[in-house]
């Protein structure tokens, strides 16, 4: 609370709904085999306690929330949706104290490789965060890259042209905010890392006998926008975003529940 505001009364509210909402489909699958995760996400949310602040200058007054019982599960619309705002502002706060002391500039790359069944998804998992290490400690890439923001993301396969799931099998991918010098960009100084490159760089870590597909994209400023505060929007939804498993069949979910046990949506390395 800042010196131009003053503390009125505790309220008490329920809000989100809408996020909320999205939880009823995975607290029905959870109490098939786990009850205990069906009651936690059930109670999620349901109590805030919020202050209730007056300005003294402008008598404006604005609610903050002070206290929420959570269940903080990886499934759970709502707390991925206040994860990823927290996430968010951590993120914006490290790469603007390293733009205060350096010139850099972001580049969106986001690495896949072949869908795997849902019943191999913790080893694949394994073998993509072995194989980005493996790239990673390449000294094209070293030279090339300060630091990066990655994030998992693991959708379920889509049928092909439509947007039904196959919930079977799994597309898990990764999305990375990579930060580079602002020289990355001249040709001359033999930094900038081409599309066809980080296929060859991305295919050599996986260790497989196809090229796997990469998007890059670099992120640009404008008058209208932050660049960072849009870096970190389109890194950092990913892992969180609430993907439509109501129609998930139950065994299927489970599985998806073990193998996702553990695991990390989200990795730092660099600067």
């Amino acid at each position: 609370m800042s010196n131009n505001t003053q503390k009125l009364p505790i309220l008490e509210e329920v809000e989100f709904q809408e996020k909320k909402l999205l939880t009823f489909s995975i607290i029905d699958k959870y109490q098939y085999f786990n009850k205990r995760k069906a009651s936690d996400m059930t109670d999620c949310g349901q109590r805030l306690q919020f202050g209730l602040y007056e300005n003294i200058l402008t008598l404006e007054h604005q609610k903050k929330l002070e206290e929420m019982y959570t269940c903080k599960d990886r499934f759970c619309a709502f707390c991925n949706w206040r994860r990823a705002r927290k996430l968010a502002i951590q993120s914006y706060e490290v790469l603007k104290a390293i733009e205060s002391e350096k010139n850099v500039r972001y580049i969106f790359a986001t690495f896949t490789l072949k869908n795997c069944p849902i019943s191999d998804l913790n080893k694949t998992i394994k073998h993509m965060n072995k194989s980005f290490e493996r790239m990673s400690q390449r000294d094209r890439f070293k030279n090339s890259i300060l630091g990066f923001v990655r994030a998992l993301e693991i959708p379920p396969q889509k049928y092909k042209n439509t947007e039904k799931f196959n919930y079977e099998f799994v597309h898990p991918h990764f999305h990375c905010l990579f930060v580079v010098p602002t020289n990355y960009f001249k040709t001359t100084n033999n930094l900038y890392i081409k599309q066809e490159e980080w296929i060859q760089l991305w295919a050599d870590a996986l260790r497989v006998d196809y090229l796997p597909s990469v998007d890059i994209r670099i992120i640009k400023s404008s008058s209208e926008a932050d660049p960072i505060a849009k870096a970190v929007a389109e890194t950092i939804k990913y892992p969180l975003k609430t993907v439509d498993l109501k129609d998930m069949p139950i065994n299927l979910f489970q599985e998806l529940t073990i193998q996702m046990k553990s695991k990390r949506a989200l990795a730092f390395g660099g600067i």
